[in-house]
């Protein structure tokens, strides 16, 4: 699916990756085709060797659609860059494939773009498919910011203050700003940025490449921008979530916030950290255990609460290293 520009290339270059998503990447790739950018574009989709039918159901349903093919699931980081070395687009925009672009979204991303010459990464605001906003607009981690919530203080500051300052859940991502990161679900990146910056990290199987991305691009002066007048629909992690539990989802998440934060931090901040977390945790459990009465789901809650804190324990004295591009369960505390 593509359209050429005046000198025959596209202007906007969507690139999404897949595994094992056939019938998300069809809503995905239709709701494009229904609700299309008025400038010229292409879209290369990357299968990471899924065990669906993906790719047939790409190639099958979608021949427009430049497919490309990988032998081996090497991890999201290597499918985008791989990608991008075969798209032309002044633009950039990755795309997960369990997104659903509404109408106008796409071009009204690029309009907002372009109306900020030093935006390195635009964002829109996400919403779930109940209609629940996703909180997508983010701060870097701060062990400071940690012990503000885990001390319960944050919870003197006025609402709206609170959502300000803290971003996050506590953000109805209704205000178009400047963040510090925002979700890789859908990030529009401009080629001049990507080549500056330089591409994804490949240090982690999947996720928190979006962090370091943004964390990169404002080093470099750029600016991360939430665009809360633009929608799309997430449906949020299916992938991920097919491939591990709830609780593995969770440690994932806190191996690739390690890995990639050791690429940025010195030793004694990740340390004050991975202190605070836990700290944070550890006053949790106490709580949650302290209860007189527990249902199943405080128990399950319970039981992960035990492993974070186990986690951070051996991470915070060198027990454990955080673990770089794992694809199955072996990492997982029991």
């Amino acid at each position: 699916m593509s359209t050429a520009g005046p000198n025959g290339l596209p202007h906007l270059s969507l690139v999404i990756v897949s595994y094992n998503t056939a019938s998300h990447l069809s809503r995905c790739l239709a709701s494009i085709g229904r609700y299309p950018p008025t400038r010229p574009f292409e879209i290369v989709v990357v299968d990471n060797a899924s065990s669906d039918d993906s790719a047939e159901m790409v190639a099958r349903d979608f021949p427009e659609v430049r497919l490309v093919r990988r032998p081996s699931n090497d991890g999201y980081g290597v499918a985008v860059n791989s990608a991008v070395k075969v798209t032309a687009g002044k633009w950039l925009m990755f795309l997960n494939p369990d997104v659903e672009v509404r109408e106008g979204s796409l071009d009204q991303l690029c309009d907002f773009a372009d109306r900020h010459p030093r935006a390195g990464v635009v964002g829109p605001r996400l919403e779930l498919a109940d209609g629940r906003v996703q909180a997508s607009a983010q701060h870097f981690c701060s062990p400071w910011r940690l012990v503000f919530e885990g001390s319960r203080l944050h919870l003197l500051l006025p609402r709206k203050w609170r959502g300000r300052l803290l971003l996050g859940t506590y953000f109805d991502q209704s205000e178009t700003c400047a963040v510090p990161w925002i979700s890789g679900a859908c990030h529009l990146i401009p080629r001049s940025v990507w080549d500056d910056v330089g591409p994804l990290t490949e240090e982690t199987f999947c996720g928190f490449d979006d962090y370091d991305f943004c964390y990169r691009a404002r080093s470099r002066g750029y600016e991360v921008w939430l665009d809360a007048d633009t929608r799309m629909t997430h449906h949020c992690s299916v992938a991920v979530r097919a491939r591990w539990n709830q609780q593995e989802v969770e440690q994932v998440a806190i191996h690739n916030t390690y890995v990639v934060l050791e690429s940025h931090w010195s030793w004694w901040r990740i340390k004050a950290l991975q202190a605070a977390e836990l700290m944070t945790y550890g006053v949790e459990w106490l709580r949650v255990t302290s209860r007189r009465r527990r249902g199943e789901d405080d128990a399950e809650y319970q039981n992960r609460l035990s492993q974070r804190v186990v986690l951070f324990g051996r991470l915070l004295v060198g027990r454990q290293r955080p673990i770089r591009r794992f694809g199955g369960t072996r990492w997982v505390l029991k």
